[in-house]
């Protein structure tokens, strides 16, 4: 029976009972594991400590059993309502996308993305005056119906939410807008973020002052925060037909 000390939990790290020192789980060889004899592991979804006592990983806000993990590259986790992302010792943190998980504000370093599924916000709403993309819904807006006007793209987060909330300085977020157009074509004559004007650095240094007939424009953006409210944006128009 061991005391588990559970003050400042460390996300993606184990604890070692025997030294009270933390260690990073990712580039922890198995054998290096294995050795230690005491291991508490922080929850990447609730950053709540738990403890693996030989069968299961448990809460652990009391006192237990502690057990080493001796075999496996990796561990799964449960919070009782179901599995946390397994956490591959050898390599980095995968996570399963054929199970629902919700990641906030979270920094991936040194982590390998495989063939990701990103939401789209279809609408047959067709594009005129103010077009609002939302990236808490999606960061790609596709209007399937025909332009109707020019328009304005305003990027927020949501209807009661700021990008600049949302964002931390020299972070960058990248939306793109898919425009159906018909004959006449139209095209996006302005850019707003949060509702206020930002002027865009264009490819090849050429805003777009039409659409293409009969086609998709495809208008994309890399938003920069720079500063409280202030973003530069660089973008790009192309045709696809």
């Amino acid at each position: 029976m061991a005391t588990i000390n559970t003050t400042d939990p460390k996300p993606g790290f184990v604890y070692d009972l025997d030294t009270d020192t933390w260690f990073p789980l990712q580039g922890i060889a198995t054998t290096t594991l294995d050795a230690l004899s005491d291991v508490i592991i922080t929850s990447p979804a609730t950053n709540q400590a738990l403890v693996y006592n030989g069968t299961n990983w448990v809460n652990a806000t009391e006192s237990g059993d502690i057990t080493a993990v001796t075999s496996g590259t990796g561990i799964t986790v449960s919070d009782g309502t179901g599995p946390i992302p397994s956490i591959a010792i050898d390599t980095a943190v995968t996570v399963d996308l054929n199970t629902a998980q919700t990641l906030t504000n979270k920094l991936l370093s040194g982590n390998v993305l495989l063939s990701p599924e990103e939401r789209f916000n279809v609408t047959a709403v067709a594009a005129t005056g103010t077009v609002n993309l939302d990236v808490l819904t999606a960061g790609v807006y596709y209007s399937t119906a025909s332009a109707t006007g020019n328009w304005t793209l305003n990027v927020r987060g949501s209807s009661s939410t700021s990008l600049n909330t949302i964002m931390t300085t020299n972070d960058s977020i990248t939306v793109v807008m898919f425009a159906t157009q018909g004959s006449p074509a139209y095209y996006q004559t302005a850019l707003t973020i949060d509702g206020n004007a930002i002027t865009p650095k264009w490819q090849n240094g050429v805003a777009p002052s039409a659409g293409n007939a009969n086609s998709i424009d495809i208008y994309s953006f890399t938003i920069v925060k720079t500063g409280s409210a202030t973003f530069t944006a660089f973008g790009s128009q192309t045709k696809f037909a």
